[in-house]
């Protein structure tokens, strides 16, 4: 089964992460924090338990060890942050799943053009695509309906330092693994070069690889990634807040 942009199932795609966060919400809105906080716990391992399956798959494919197997693509890491803020119940880790790794998760939904270069969407790699970007975005949806996406400034600027401190560090590991491993890819968050496919195209146009202390970097694409990242994730903090203020007003006024 090939995959196609832009098709029904491709539609679907794009509003399953919604209707999985809805339907969650409909059994779990009457559960305790700690309840929710188990099934979020439960939920996280699957997501990794996908990610090993993926890994496993292409592993055996290729017999050897190749960027892909390293989980430190925004998406693949993400299922740890998910698991690590449910059960430390760690916010600033929940900042960075909410304000970071949902939105890449969800563009790389709608930018999907990745999955059209699979000989079959019906493989554990193509699998693994679909219901682990899926389960990203849908889990992360959820833990806020049900309370946990309440976070304060030290919470933000704690997830922020840890995502520029990972995104510094990808230029030489990307470097450095295309060096280790001729023949693959190291582009983790995209930071080498973008998607096809996705508006980053056009950003990285704007400016040209040049090599610094030994590295390939496109100096003027990693500025304006940087920029772009930043209003995303300040954006969506605001929008949090906005809409925890709204549901705290609804809750206080049925409460009276």
């Amino acid at each position: 089964m090939k995959f196609t942009m832009w098709s029904v199932f491709h539609i679907f795609f794009i509003v399953s992460p919604f209707i999985f966060a809805g339907l969650m919400y409909f059994f779990s809105r009457k559960y305790s924090y700690e309840k929710n906080k188990k099934i979020g716990i439960i939920l996280s391992i699957i997501c990794v338990f996908i990610l090993l399956l993926r890994n496993l798959e292409i592993y055996f494919k290729v017999d050897t060890i190749t960027p892909e197997l390293i989980p430190f693509q925004i998406c693949h890491f993400a299922n740890f942050v998910l698991l690590y803020a449910f059960i430390k119940d760690n916010k600033a880790m929940f900042a960075t799943a909410f304000c970071f790794n949902l939105p890449c998760a969800f563009l790389s939904i709608v930018f999907a053009n990745s999955l059209e270069n699979y000989a079959t969407i019906l493989s554990l790699r193509g699998i693994a695509y679909i219901f682990g970007h899926m389960l990203i975005v849908g889990i992360t949806i959820w833990a806020f309906l049900v309370g946990f996406m309440k976070f304060k400034k030290r919470d933000l600027a704690i997830g922020l330092i840890f995502i520029l401190s990972l995104f510094v560090l990808s230029v030489p590991i990307n470097n450095l693994f295309n060096d280790l491993m001729p023949g693959f890819t190291s582009n983790y968050f995209y930071s080498m070069k973008p998607e096809g496919g996705t508006p980053l195209v056009d950003m990285y146009k704007l400016g040209k690889v040049i090599t610094v202390i030994g590295m390939e970097v496109n100096l003027v694409y990693m500025f304006l990634l940087l920029i772009v990242g930043a209003v995303v994730y300040f954006s969506i903090y605001l929008l949090t807040n906005f809409l925890n203020k709204k549901i705290e007003t609804k809750e206080e006024v049925l409460e009276n």
